[in-house]
C-alpha cells in the first residue's frame, strides 16, 4: 500500500470512527456466526471498531469468501481494543497512534507511559490472547496470528487485504 493510499485509508477510518453505525441486523449476524463464546469479544468493542470489523467481514463475503474461520477472525480481529481487553482510549489516541506508527521507537516509548496508546499498540497481541481465552477455534487463532505479518497463508492474505481495504 502506497503512502498516499495509506493516508486515504486512515482518513476514511477516522470518518467512520466519528460516526459509526451498526444495525441490529448486523449485530445479530455477528452473534449467529460468532456464537455465545466469541460474541462477547465483538460486543465489547467500541462501535467504531465493530463497524470496521463488520466492513472487513462484508468485504470478504462480497469477494466470495465463505470460510467460517476467516469470517469469525474478521469479526473479532480488533477485540484487543475492547472493554474485555481493558482498553480505554479516545479519538485523539487513535490519531496520535496513526501519526506515531511511522516512528516505532517513539511509539514504543510513549505507549509505555500512556494507557490509551498502549491499548492500541498492544491490541493485536491482546486479541490473540482473548481469542484463545474465549475458545476460538485454532484456525481462527492462527489467522489472527498471521495478521501480525505472515501473509503466506492465502486465507490470512485475504483477511489482511480486506482489513487494509476497509
Amino acid at each position: 500500500m502506497s503512502s498516499l493510499d495509506r493516508a486515504a485509508y486512515r482518513v476514511r477510518q477516522l470518518r467512520r470512527t466519528l460516526r459509526p453505525r451498526v444495525s441490529e441486523r448486523e449485530r445479530e449476524a455477528a452473534r449467529l456466526l460468532l456464537g455465545p463464546g466469541l460474541f462477547p469479544l465483538f460486543d465489547s468493542m467500541q462501535p467504531a471498531d465493530q463497524r470496521h470489523c463488520l466492513d472487513v467481514y462484508q468485504r470478504l463475503v462480497r469477494d466470495g469468501n465463505s470460510d467460517p474461520e476467516v469470517l469469525r477472525a474478521a469479526l473479532i480481529h480488533d477485540a484487543g481494543k475492547g472493554r474485555i481487553a481493558g482498553a480505554r482510549f479516545d479519538a485523539w489516541h487513535r490519531v496520535a497512534y496513526v501519526i506515531l506508527e511511522n516512528a516505532p521507537h517513539l511509539l514504543d516509548a510513549i505507549a509505555h507511559r500512556n494507557h490509551g496508546l498502549r491499548s492500541l499498540h498492544e491490541h493485536a497481541r491482546r486479541t490473540i490472547e482473548l481469542a484463545r481465552e474465549f475458545g476460538a477455534p485454532p484456525g481462527v487463532v492462527r489467522l489472527l496470528l498471521a495478521m501480525k505479518g505472515d501473509a503466506t497463508d492465502p486465507r490470512a492474505a485475504a483477511l489482511i487485504a480486506a482489513d487494509e481495504a476497509s
